[in-house]
């Protein structure tokens, strides 16, 4: 955490202690909040996971349909009341859009906006329509979790819950850069689309945990827009030539795997191309969420095995643990690590 950061982390807590219904976010913004909060909304799925992570009985809705081709949604790991939230939307333009009226309905004592997003500026215009106080989220960056987990569980009274998983987040964080800091980076290719062939530039958010669990986007471009998902020709792929293949979709995992052309590439010939979990949330992405902090383990022990050597089916299980409430049977493990 940068110094700046630890300012304003500083500032929040002191404001916490000395008037409960008042802080002060990172941006330096006064924000006055109610002493007990219960009906949170995230106006991003980032910050919408977030608030899961700490409390779901807290949320008050989803962004999207909880169940979709990016993340499981399984009700063996899940909350029940989470999957029986209404879709309130997202100020995104993905899927459902969001109303500032159908918010309201709902309520909302606190939203929560993620401070990196592209679209944050639109964000904040729309939400100084209604008078439900705003919490600015850094969460980008993978080292910005621990933060993010104690701003947001301070704020919603869960001081103590955000704590415990800022802590095992730093210490994960800490143990993650501190190995593959010691080994050259893996070149990797991030396959998207129902080709494989939408990807993500090498400064993306979206391959954010990639590149911190040691690999190298072989893509080199700037993003455009929120969505990413670049599209390149196969014969560009080839020239690329990845030592590691990232595939974001089951289907499109299990068709690139077998399929002739893609065999010509060293990471499928190598064995290397590798189906990114999904269950209950996208690991490393679409959202990026809390998910990361197993996501950048599991990357790293694939992007690196011969010196990120851990045990993952512990690791899953811990997490999972922790930040879920669920306890894995090690049939679970196995499923969610596509392990036979």
């Amino acid at each position: 955490m940068n110094i700046t950061l630890r300012i304003m982390l500083a500032a929040f807590l002191l404001c916490l202690t000395l008037d409960a219904k008042t802080i002060i976010d990172t941006e330096g913004k006064k924000i006055i909040l109610p002493d007990n909060i219960n009906r949170v909304f995230g106006a991003s799925p980032p910050t919408n996971y977030l608030i899961y992570a700490l409390n779901p009985d807290k949320m008050i809705g989803l962004n999207f349909k909880a169940k979709n081709a990016q993340n499981g949604a399984d009700g063996k790991f899940l909350n029940k009341k989470f999957l029986s939230l209404p879709v309130i939307g997202s100020f995104h333009g993905g899927g459902q859009g969001i109303n500032l009226e159908t918010l309201m309905k709902h309520k909302p004592e606190l939203i929560l906006v993620w401070q990196d997003d592209m679209m944050v500026q639109s964000i904040k215009k729309e939400l100084k329509k209604i008078n439900t106080p705003a919490l600015m989220i850094p969460f980008r960056e993978v080292t910005d979790m621990p933060l993010a987990f104690r701003i947001a569980g301070d704020a919603i009274g869960e001081s103590k819950r955000g704590e415990t998983l800022a802590k095992y987040s730093q210490n994960i964080i800490n143990e993650v850069k501190a190995n593959v800091s010691k080994t050259k980076p893996t070149r990797y290719y991030y396959a998207e689309g129902l080709d494989g062939l939408s990807t993500e530039c090498d400064q993306s958010f979206h391959v954010e945990a990639i590149n911190f669990a040691g690999g190298v986007n072989v893509h080199k471009c700037r993003q455009k827009e929120l969505l990413g998902l670049e599209k390149i020709s196969f014969e560009t792929l080839l020239r690329y030539n990845p030592d590691v293949i990232f595939v974001q979709t089951a289907v499109v995992y299990n068709d690139l795997k077998d399929d002739p052309m893609w065999k010509n590439l060293k990471a499928v010939k190598n064995g290397r191309i590798y189906l990114v979990p999904v269950q209950p949330f996208n690991w490393i992405d679409r959202p990026p969420s809390f998910m990361r902090v197993l996501g950048i383990q599991w990357l790293a022990n694939k992007l690196h095995p011969q010196t990120y050597k851990i045990d993952i089916n512990k690791r899953t299980k811990e997490f999972y643990d922790l930040f879920l409430h669920v306890k894995l049977t090690d049939q679970q493990t196995k499923n969610l690590l596509g392990v036979k």
